[in-house]
């Protein structure tokens, strides 16, 4: 019985440990991996404490501390054994993030709702409350942005960012996301110059949202921009996306913390841009693509930005997938929603 327990056990991947007589018999690689040692023939008192070995409860669950991190720990006592699981504690600072982007996205749907609803009842004539709402809805897409780069960032640092590359020509992504942005963007002129096709590994809604951040931030920082041009091209096993302007540049105090998270121009005028997070979350998509981000930048000439992703070897395009994105107006307005006239979110100018 012990034997075949610790068989069990041994697959799991959660960590687990055995024991009878309050001695543990047997801990799993995980258990060992949380614990830091092996702690087979060690007292379960020892290890767990005088309150958790002390339970003469058949089944429980509790809380305790172990090598200094809070564990959950589930308890079942069956035939003279006890089997504990331990799962770490997830970090208070954790749950109040997931808390928070949960009710804030909750929220920021009721208001879309709401203003979609009241712009839909106005009449052309009540043209002062069709502003005020035609800007509320504007800076809901802004947060919504935010959160969108916030949401990249964050799984990307703990893996929990869900990523499904797929062979897909990226050159028909980025002629449609363009063609797009061309008829809503009054900005800059925006050329592209790619192959005939061009097939990548990525996930198309992560490469959507970093074409999407490095236009906006050429838009938005670039100050008087006349020109973005993006280029596609292969590089031995890689494909290198780029993103020029020819707007003021960057000057060289600042180049060094364009990649830093939170951080502005310094005028007050630029924290109505945004929280500076687009180029960070470029640069994480990069980077599990297997890429690089590369930002270059001369004051009073332009900034050029050099993206690689990992090309589809052995695959044509004919054989890739066609790319599952949505190529809506919502994802436009969401990725350059701090670059767009107020007007364009009505919806009724959409029509």
């Amino acid at each position: 019985m012990i034997q075949l327990s610790a068989e069990v056990l041994a697959l799991s991947g959660e960590p687990a440990l055995l024991a009878r007589g309050g001695k543990i018999l047997y801990a799993n690689d995980a258990a060992g991996a949380l614990l830091g040692r092996d702690v087979r023939d060690e007292s379960l008192e020892k290890i767990l404490g005088p309150a958790v070995a002390g339970m003469q409860a058949p089944a429980f669950v509790g809380e305790t501390e172990l090598s200094g991190k809070r564990v959950l720990l589930r308890v079942r006592s069956m035939e003279g054994m006890r089997v504990v699981f331990l799962s770490p504690c997830v970090s208070a600072r954790q749950l109040l993030g997931d808390a928070f982007f949960y009710a804030l996205r909750n929220e920021l749907m009721q208001l879309g709702v709401c203003v979609s609803l009241l712009q839909n009842r106005l009449r052309p004539e009540d043209t002062g409350a069709l502003r005020a709402l035609c800007s509320i809805s504007q800076s809901l897409y802004r947060v919504n942005r935010t959160l969108q780069n916030l949401t990249i960032i964050r799984g990307a640092e703990d893996a929990s960012l869900p990523f499904q590359p797929q062979a897909f020509d990226l050159v028909g992504l980025l002629r449609d996301l363009i063609d797009t942005v061309r008829v809503m963007t009054p900005g800059p002129e925006i050329g592209f110059s790619a192959p005939g096709s061009l097939s990548v590994l990525g996930d198309t809604g992560l490469l959507q949202n970093l074409a999407l951040n490095l236009l906006s931030n050429c838009i938005l920082h670039a100050g008087g921009c006349t020109r973005i041009r993006v280029t596609l091209r292969s590089a031995g096993e890689q494909a290198i996306l780029s993103v020029d302007d020819d707007g003021c540049g960057i000057p060289s105090d600042r180049l060094h913390t364009v990649l830093e998270r939170y951080r502005f121009g310094g005028a007050l005028t630029d924290l109505q841009r945004g929280p500076g997070l687009g180029l960070t979350a470029a640069r994480e998509v990069a980077r599990l693509h297997g890429g690089t981000l590369l930002l270059e930048s001369r004051e009073g000439i332009g900034t050029a930005v050099r993206v690689s992703l990992s090309l589809a070897r052995g695959i044509s395009t004919l054989q890739a997938a066609v790319p599952q994105y949505e190529q809506s107006d919502d994802t436009i307005l969401t990725g350059l929603a701090s670059c767009l006239p107020p007007e364009l979110f009505d919806p009724r100018a959409r029509e």
